[in-house]
């Protein structure tokens, strides 16, 4: 009885950090959101992440992360068409 409830005991402390393993915070967290404006000047080396718009229709925020040429991460608000059309 007791091997049992130090087993269970062991389990039940390792449970949280591997749940936590799990949880991945989204890119951009915690960085300002730029919103876009027609004519901005937007240096884009690479996108880490993008919204999918594939499934909306109409005019529909984005939100854009990526890294410039310098290597520093932003992330940018702007609008775009979505990807389905209902007509």
């Amino acid at each position: 009885m007791k091997i049992a409830t130090a087993v269970t005991a062991l389990l039940s402390s390792l449970a949280p950090a591997v749940f936590a393993a799990d949880i991945q915070p989204k890119p951009g967290a915690g960085l300002p959101t730029e919103d876009y404006h027609y004519g901005m000047k937007v240096d884009v080396q690479k996108v880490l992440y993008r919204t999918d718009v594939s499934d909306k229709t109409g005019v529909v925020p984005v939100i854009m992360v990526y890294t410039d040429s310098q290597g520093e991460t932003h992330k940018m608000r702007f609008l775009e068409w979505g990807g389905r059309y209902d007509g």
